[in-house]
């Protein structure tokens, strides 16, 4: 299927002679730009001592550069409609902008400011602890939020399991000196993504070049971490007061993404079977039972491995049905095999998303910065939506039983403990 717009180049990927990388997409027919500085650091490259530090620091850059104040960094982006903003994962941290076409020269200039010459004041760094400290404690108060976080670090290797914030200690342990010196060593030209896409001239992609080419080069040393999953399944249970509901976490081994075949068959699944008020887990379980409010599926994949996770939340005195109505749908699958209707949906459903974010230069160049950082590579839209159509019932079934048999990962959180310890395995 050929959905490109003859207005739509292809892809372009260069390596600048400091290293850098440009990736680069040309809407003609769009009336926005998009622009990311992509930095391959994130919570896994850190260690125990500076937790957090990769969060701390994209937050401190919006405090100011060695030009411009808060104020003047946001500004004239948001002025004229434009979205400027950045966040934090495991393996990079992103910092990006959408302009309107006439008004893109701003976003350049000062994406490139915040991203390179952040004053790290240290008035703004003590400050921006504060905030920092809030979204910590923000995250503890979300049920949803703190089973997962709780989770991923029995789940996930020392280094992905590392939470993104940080601790309370190492974030109030951080000091200018310390942002400095991590900034420059890990903010480093061979560390860098530069993402366009949208209705750009010629002119300003020799622009991005001719910056991206002021970047001294550094003596950073790379380090490839290969992320793993812990193999024993892990049974985790904490009691927290006031919770009106009991939170379950229901996780097991996915393909990772160097895995092609079973990765795009695993997000065929996923999507089917909870993703949408259409899916498995919604229609059966909140539309038939009324069991719950929100039910759903998540698959994450990383380069290496990934995790398949079912969370939802119920009365307490329901969680045993809950459970045992979960199974019985991933047993129907395993056992019977999936329906060719619910292959259809999956595919439909996500070659459909796919199709329409093409329409956002924002969501393109999201996918190429995701796909990069992840891959090395970007994948063209056809070639992603011929990887789905080539999907069968037979490929999925056998995922099904190659990933899903066996024992879960359970994580509960609620008001009390009933001392009971509940069991998934198919």
């Amino acid at each position: 299927m050929r959905i490109t717009s003859s207005k739509i180049s292809p892809t372009k990927v260069e390596k600048l002679a400091n290293n850098a990388t440009l990736v680069s997409q040309h809407m003609g027919d769009r009336k926005t730009v998009s622009v990311a500085f992509a930095v391959k650091v994130g919570s896994a490259y850190e260690r125990d001592d500076n937790s957090g530090i990769s969060h701390f620091v994209e937050h401190t850059v919006f405090k100011g550069t060695k030009t411009r104040n808060t104020f003047s960094i946001k500004e004239p982006i948001e002025r004229v409609g434009g979205t400027l903003n950045a966040y934090t994962g495991r393996v990079a941290t992103v910092y990006f902008a959408q302009m309107p076409v006439t008004h893109i020269d701003d976003a350049l200039e000062i994406l490139y400011d915040l991203v390179l010459n952040p004053s790290f004041d240290e008035q703004a760094v003590q400050l921006e602890k504060q905030v920092v400290l809030e979204e910590i404690s923000e995250a503890e108060d979300d049920p949803l939020d703190y089973i997962y976080d709780m989770t991923i670090k029995k789940i996930w290797d020392k280094n992905y399991g590392r939470p993104v914030l940080g601790s309370r200690k190492t974030v109030n342990e951080f000091s200018k000196r310390q942002l400095s010196e991590f900034h420059k060593k890990m903010y480093s030209p061979d560390k860098m993504i530069f993402a366009i896409t949208g209705n750009y001239s010629n002119e300003v992609l020799e622009k991005i070049k001719g910056m991206l080419s002021n970047i001294p080069s550094s003596d950073s040393t790379k380090r490839n971490i290969v992320g793993r999953i812990v193999e024993e399944p892990v049974y985790f249970s904490e009691t927290k007061k006031d919770l009106k509901q009991t939170h379950i976490l229901l996780s097991k081994p996915g393909p990772g993404r160097n895995d092609e075949d079973d990765f795009e068959a695993f997000r065929v699944f996923n999507v089917f079977f909870g993703s949408g008020m259409s899916s498995i887990l919604f229609h059966n379980i909140r539309e038939k039972q009324g069991m719950v409010y929100n039910i759903h599926s998540e698959y994450v994949a990383y380069r290496d491995f990934g995790s398949f996770f079912i969370n939802a939340s119920t009365n307490p005195r329901n969680l045993d049905k809950l459970v045992n109505s979960i199974r019985k749908e991933l047993l129907r699958l395993k056992n019977d095999g999936i329906k060719e209707s619910e292959l259809n949906y999956g595919k439909e459903r996500l070659k459909g998303k796919l199709m329409m974010s093409t329409e956002s230069t924002l969501a393109t160049m999201s996918r190429h910065i995701d796909e990069m950082i992840t891959m090395g590579y970007p994948s063209s839209i056809e070639e992603l939506l011929e990887n789905i159509d080539l999907l069968t019932v037979t490929k999925i079934n056998d995922v099904i039983k190659r990933y899903l048999t066996g024992k879960w990962n359970v994580s509960i959180l609620s008001s009390k403990d009933n001392g009971e310890t509940i069991g998934f395995e198919l």
